[in-house]
């Protein structure tokens, strides 16, 4: 059996697993942004600073400790699960130029491998993008975190600040989660890469 591929069962679980974050991640983001919008018209607010109602300061703080707690129990679910140290063992990877591991990478995310590539290094390059998967966790608590700070500031700028992170972070979960699918599909793709 090719202990490369991921069994198809922990491919889906992993998916239903990575589902819910995204749709809280998504909630936070549409109501975050709606709250935000009517707190930017407040009658006590200037462009750096404002005086937030009870209701925004109770919801922001609220905000700021759901995502505060959702990086903690993320990073603390990777460090027992061992995702933590799995991320820090050397790689061949870390010996390669920017540009070698971005042609890897792309090779991965294609799934066509160029001739005379490393094999090895491929298999190396989507482990690593499947690996990256547990990080989403601990974006979204960041993501929730920065929404929450907005409505602390309850000021325009703290706003489109919050704002702006938060698509950031909406951005990069979804990229951290395309490369670990694109990971999966090349090792499925590739099984005879690690027999070589």
């Amino acid at each position: 059996m090719d202990t490369l591929a991921t069994p198809p069962e922990r491919t889906g679980r992993g998916r239903r697993r990575t589902g819910p974050v995204l749709a809280v991640v998504l909630l936070v983001v549409v109501v975050g942004g709606l709250v935000m919008g009517s707190a930017v018209g407040g009658a006590d607010t200037g462009i750096f600073d404002g005086d937030p109602p009870r209701w925004a300061s109770t919801f922001g703080a609220a905000l700021c400790l759901l995502g505060l707690g959702v990086e903690i129990v993320a990073i603390v679910w990777a460090v027992r699960t061992g995702r933590y140290r799995a991320n820090r063992r050397q790689s061949p990877l870390t010996t390669l130029s920017w540009s070698r591991r971005r042609r890897l990478g792309r090779q991965v995310r294609r799934g066509t491998p160029e001739p005379g590539e490393d094999p090895a290094l491929l298999v190396e390059t989507a482990r690593q993008a499947i690996a990256q998967r547990w990080f989403v966790l601990v974006i979204a608590g960041l993501a929730m975190t920065g929404a929450g700070q907005a409505f602390l500031g309850f000021a325009p700028f703290h706003v489109v600040i919050g704002g702006l992170l938060v698509v950031i972070w909406a951005v990069l979960i979804v990229l951290v989660l395309r490369a670990a699918r694109q990971g999966e599909a090349f090792l499925r793709a590739n099984p005879d890469l690690g027999g070589r």
